[in-house]
């Protein structure tokens, strides 16, 4: 075989221009003509180049070096075969063939076809109309609206939601995007219409809740991402259409589904509270049992609070609920005092939590004859922004209100006065809100 002669011009160009054999052979896969032509290029082909066992590559490639580099390829060193075929003459006198990467006329074209596959399917993966920060930013205003829940009136932050949903779904449909991008932006927009059903349930729109709510479980599912947040919408929404078996049947769904998270405990209790409101104590007892365990591998911090989060005073309102339907009105108390007592403590306010807790409080007091306690709680919630009085507040009213209206409080001007104010305070919670976008 030939001697190899090293091709130190082309050694010197890499060296001066990259840091490795591995980054040119890159640059080169870049070039016009390398895409054109399905070449790959890599570190074992530039050191046989630059050790001269490959004295002149082939057309393609010698035009690719050229597009890269801006020389010939006898200006970066290689050898075309008549200069070596000279050079063989005036060494031996004898004509040898001059080694080349791969004889023109033995070119494998099953190779070749086989290597443009491969390129191919990596400028297919590699191709998307959208970029890391791109998503990224829609990530983070997701997260920033969810953080928001606890602070922004409901029918305000709908726009928000709503909005941010729409520019995420027109960048799914009318893009072309890697797929690791796509299975995000089907994250992002599946946490996004979860987060809205949450609140045109809050705002008594519960059959656009309901719709919302499935295609947010059927993007999490094609996205591979967590289903805890679909799972706790569509329980949530079933709940407050009075659909109790099926509303405890989507919370435990939701939380098998689960990874360990506050979003799994929460779910627990939302079968639990749907359980116990359809009458069923054991199965409401089952799941707060499991609400319990799941409490103790998680918890929720003051800098996690959002639509999501399940946080000492919300887990509160649950086994408030659960407690009081068992006929169990001191643990009712006892989970408000939890809630006051985190609230005091310096823990972030959610208005409508609060409110929530109010309520509750008021209706075990009444429940025990102590219509004064009920006038009481009431009277801190008459204070509430109107924009903070979701249905999720009126409608625990309303029940406060049938119950004023009973046979046992007949007579009572306190019972009069309150029912009124119950009525006033929910007239200004009207949810119809002509700046408010549609669906």
């Amino acid at each position: 075989m030939p001697d190899t002669i090293p091709n130190a011009q082309l050694t010197a160009w890499r060296e001066a221009k990259y840091s490795t054999r591995a980054d040119m052979a890159e640059a080169i896969n870049h070039t016009p003509t390398a895409i054109a032509n399905g070449l790959v290029c890599d570190e074992e082909r530039l050191r046989r180049w630059e050790r001269g066992e490959v004295r002149w590559p082939h057309p393609p490639y010698r035009k690719a070096l050229q597009e890269l580099t801006g020389r010939t390829a006898e200006q970066l060193g290689f050898i075309p075969p008549a200069k070596q075929k000279e050079r063989s003459r005036s060494r031996t006198g004898i004509m040898s063939p001059a080694p080349t990467e791969v004889e023109p006329d033995r070119v494998d074209a099953a190779e070749l076809a086989r290597t443009a596959e491969i390129v191919r399917l990596t400028q297919w993966v590699t191709a998307s109309d959208t970029n890391e920060e791109a998503i990224a930013r829609l990530a983070r205003s997701t997260t920033s609206l969810a953080k928001s829940h606890t602070r922004v009136p409901a029918k305000r932050l709908l726009r928000e939601v709503v909005q941010l949903h729409r520019r995420t779904q027109e960048l799914l449909e009318g893009g072309r995007h890697r797929p690791r991008h796509t299975r995000e932006l089907l994250r992002i927009d599946s946490d996004l219409l979860a987060h809205a059903a949450v609140i045109f349930g809050d705002v008594d729109l519960d059959a656009v809740a309901e719709e919302y709510a499935a295609a947010a479980l059927m993007l999490a599912q094609e996205a591979g991402a967590s289903e805890s947040f679909a799972w706790y919408a569509q329980a949530k929404t079933a709940r407050w259409q009075n659909r109790f078996i099926e509303a405890a049947d989507l919370a435990r769904q939701g939380f098998e589904a689960s990874a360990p998270s506050p979003m799994k405990t929460q779910l627990a209790w939302y079968e639990a509270n749907a359980a116990v409101l359809l009458g069923d104590k054991t199965r409401a007892r089952e799941a707060v049992d499991r609400a319990e365990r799941s409490a103790e591998a998680t918890h929720d911090t003051p800098s996690d609070l959002s639509v999501w989060s399940f946080p000492t005073e919300r887990q509160a309102l649950f086994s408030l609920s659960v407690a009081m339907r068992t006929g169990d009105l001191d643990g009712a108390l006892q989970a408000a005092e939890m809630a006051d007592s985190a609230w005091a403590a310096g823990t972030p306010i959610s208005p409508a939590n609060w409110a929530q807790i109010r309520v509750g409080t008021g209706v075990a007091h009444l429940l025990r004859g102590d219509l004064e306690g009920t006038a009481e709680e009431l009277t801190k919630l008459l204070t509430l922004d109107p924009g903070m009085r979701l249905t999720t507040v009126t409608r625990y009213l309303a029940d406060l209100h049938r119950r004023l209206a009973g046979p046992r409080f007949q007579g009572s001007p306190l019972a009069v006065q309150l029912r009124q104010q119950i009525r006033d305070f929910n007239a200004a919670a009207l949810t119809d809100d002509p700046d408010m976008e549609s669906p």
